[in-house]
């Protein structure tokens, strides 16, 4: 008899114990919160959505779309007000085209920001398969919010970011939510409030999202959602500039003829090589190369434009004169021509400058040519020296079909 009561007071004392009542509360409340949004069962078909409806900032309301997909990606075309912006996340770095910052292409977003596309990429609620995201989850008990009943719950994101979420005691669906945002890429405290619940092929969406920070007040109308929608992923890479993406006709593997000039002033040829061109970050086109003029020759040849400038620039670092030479210019009709942003003089007096020029010319998609030439009369004549001609290898000729 006293050990059956003792058991009984352990069984109570455990019951009792904060982080146990705490986890089964808390797990309870999801599990339904879930089953009012659908179940899981159907929300495990859904592999990605496209939304479409209007989107109100700075009190203009203009159409939107969007795509998210399970495994965290988000895209979207809206407007704040009369700037039209672009987002695009692959579930953890993303970028932005925001005219609101006067940056006309796409850029990195920021911590802050990345924290909001997360947001952004939900399936409308963090909690679904939320563990395995690597959220926690705490129960904080009950609460009124404009005389309702709340479940309120603390979640927090597998970067530690946390976010309030209000649940309708009777619905145990979401009404509010507290959350980390952003204004113009800088944190803010923000509020969210959803409406308007319908279903959609079963599941059970908000259709009306308003959310609140500072004196902003954005407001989301969806109209249509379609589920599990073909989408091409590269929609959430980040996009190119479209000075940059005029060099894409240099991208690939290449053989390389390469003909030096000689003493009666025609080409001839020295042997071959070959070469890798790929873009190694977003905007920067960059070559690897080597070859012999003598001794060996390995380059490593970056490719960037400047906007402040509106001219492409060339980096080629050499390790047999282990410097870097600059060159600037620009690309007309398929030709981008490169000279020397600084020369160097010689101390003899009298000393006649040098000038070098690269000249790149597109023949079609498989093959184009580099021309090497100087000039000791600041620019007025050009003295051809070497020509490279770019041959596409057939296997990334294939493959580029």
């Amino acid at each position: 008899m006293k050990l059956k009561k003792l058991q009984a007071f352990f069984l109570f004392a455990l019951f009792l114990t904060p982080g146990i009542l705490v986890a089964q509360t808390a797990e309870e409340i999801i599990a339904k919160h879930i089953e009012a949004h659908g179940g899981a069962e159907k929300w495990e078909k859904i592999e990605a959505l496209k939304i479409k409806g209007r989107f109100t900032a700075f009190s203009l309301e203009k159409d939107f779309t969007s795509y998210k997909t399970k495994c965290g990606a988000y895209y979207s075309d809206l407007y704040l007000g009369e700037q039209h912006v672009f987002e695009g996340f692959n579930g953890k770095c993303g970028w932005t085209i925001d005219p609101w910052q006067e940056i006309e292409y796409a850029r990195n977003i920021n911590s802050s920001e990345t924290n909001v596309f997360k947001q952004k990429a939900e399936f409308f609620t963090p909690f679904l398969n939320y563990k395995k995201k690597g959220h926690k989850v705490e129960y904080l008990g009950k609460d009124n919010v404009d005389g309702e009943e709340m479940f309120v719950l603390k979640l927090t994101r597998e970067d530690g970011k946390s976010e309030k979420w209000y649940l309708n005691t009777k619905t145990y669906l979401e009404y509010k939510c507290e959350a980390p945002w952003v204004d113009f890429a800088q944190p803010v405290p923000a509020e969210m409030y959803f409406d308007d619940f319908r279903e959609v092929d079963g599941i059970i969406v908000p259709f009306f999202i308003e959310r609140t920070f500072w004196q902003r007040d954005r407001i989301t109308q969806i109209e249509s959602i379609e589920l599990n929608p073909k989408i091409d992923k590269s929609l959430f890479a980040m996009p190119k500039r479209k000075e940059i993406s005029k060099l894409a006709f240099m991208e690939g593997d290449w053989d390389v003829k390469l003909e030096f000039m000689g003493r009666r002033g025609t080409y001839r040829e020295r042997g071959t090589t070959q070469s890798c061109i790929k873009f190694a970050s977003t905007n920067m086109l960059q070559e690897q190369i080597s070859y012999e003029n003598g001794f060996p020759n390995n380059l490593s040849i970056n490719f960037t434009y400047d906007a402040g400038t509106k001219k492409y620039r060339i980096a080629a670092f050499n390790d047999f004169t282990s410097t870097f030479d600059m060159f600037q210019g620009e690309l007309k009709d398929n030709i981008l021509v490169m000279e020397d942003t600084h020369v160097s003089y010689s101390d003899k007096p009298n000393a006649a400058r040098m000038c070098r020029q690269f000249t790149y010319t597109k023949i079609d998609n498989n093959q184009f040519t580099v021309e090497n030439k100087v000039s000791t009369d600041e620019g007025k004549t050009w003295k051809p020296q070497a020509r490279l001609t770019y041959t596409r290898k057939v296997e990334d000729s294939l493959s580029k079909k």
